[in-house]
């Protein structure tokens, strides 16, 4: 059996609990500055997403989930416009791939039904469903019946 020649202790940090209140302040103010600017980068990305159409396809750009849908894989016939407020069948079940905040929601998610998603929704109330073969498009948009009109023009 080994006896203990010397046994010592770590010198108690200077300040005691004053510094580890500080630090925690510290740390604490840092993570809400990150998460301001995710938030802030966010909110830019969804202020900056577009849908365009073309002869062949229909163009979703956002700087996180960006996506090139073929016309011939829309279901046109099926395309309206949905308040998400109203309609439980539409309501998102969880996200796969995205950002869900209060007012912007982006990326993959699933639908109460169980289908799905491709998300850009800003506002609730005015949201074109686009239905294709894989998965449903949900898109905030102001002229949901002018771009309905000019999707079926150019089948």
């Amino acid at each position: 059996m080994h006896d203990v020649i010397f046994l010592g202790n770590m010198i108690e940090p200077k300040g005691g609990i004053y510094d580890l209140f500080s630090t925690l302040l510290s740390v604490a103010a840092i993570v809400v500055l990150v998460l301001g600017v995710l938030i802030a980068i966010i909110h830019s990305a969804a202020k900056n997403t577009t849908i365009s159409l073309t002869n062949e396809n229909l163009v979703i750009k956002s700087s996180f989930w960006s996506k090139k849908i073929p016309l011939e894989n829309i279901l046109i016939d099926e395309i309206k416009p949905i308040n998400m407020s109203e309609n439980s069948d539409y309501q998102l079940s969880f996200r796969t791939s995205g950002v869900n905040l209060a007012n912007v929601k982006m990326g993959w998610m699933r639908l109460k039904n169980k289908s799905k998603a491709l998300v850009f929704i800003t506002d609730k109330k005015n949201v074109a469903l686009i239905p294709t073969k894989d998965f449903q498009i949900l898109f905030s948009m102001n002229n949901i019946d002018e771009f309905i009109s000019k999707i079926k023009a150019a089948r």
